[in-house]
């Protein structure tokens, strides 16, 4: 019988076991008060039921989230791609997030806003930023240094507004389509 290499098996090892890690970090961060931005969990749910890595948190946790990233960044523990959705509040906080990435050289692949409260300035870390808007609250707009793709979508039509913009079934196709989209890109 003819002898393995321990170099092959070595290499072998590794391959499965980085086959096997999670491929992706999709966070969904929540609204003021937290009770608001149900569709927030329901979407993060719906991924979760197909094996993707999604969690959904208050607003206020953008930063421990961003800096738990930019630790595991430097020991290279950290999935790709990074995705990012937040609703109101939560999408005020989307800007922070991706900026505070950015400056530590870690790129947010796809950050989807619904309805930011007010204007939200993204200057770097962001790839790919979507903000479905209902309202003529805030908008997403580029800063110095943003070199990704910034749209601004009027979801108004669909019958969406501040308080449903989330759980609005073809907002959240649409949303989803893009998390699908940059998941099946990456892979």
């Amino acid at each position: 019988m003819k002898k393995i290499p321990p170099l092959f098996l070595i290499l072998f090892s590794v391959f499965l076991g980085v086959a096997q890690s999670p491929a992706e970090e999709v966070y969904f961060l929540r609204g003021g008060f937290n009770v608001f931005s149900l569709g927030m969990n329901d979407m993060a749910e719906e991924l979760r039921a197909k094996g993707i890595r999604a969690s959904a948190h208050p607003s206020g946790a953008w930063k421990r989230i961003a800096d738990d990233i930019i630790r595991r960044s430097r020991e290279d523990e950290v999935s790709r791609p990074i995705i990012f959705l937040g609703h109101s509040l939560g999408a005020n906080v989307a800007s922070k997030f991706a900026n505070r990435l950015g400056e530590h050289g870690i790129a947010v692949d796809l950050v989807i806003g619904f309805d930011a409260t007010n204007r939200r300035v993204f200057t770097k870390g962001a790839r790919k930023v979507i903000h479905y808007q209902s309202s003529n609250m805030g908008a997403y707009v580029k800063g110095p240094g943003f070199r990704g793709s910034l749209v601004e979508v009027d979801v108004s039509k669909y019958g969406a507004n501040h308080i449903t913009i989330e759980k609005n079934q073809e907002v959240r196709e649409l949303a989803m389509k893009a998390v699908h989209t940059t998941l099946r890109r990456r892979r």
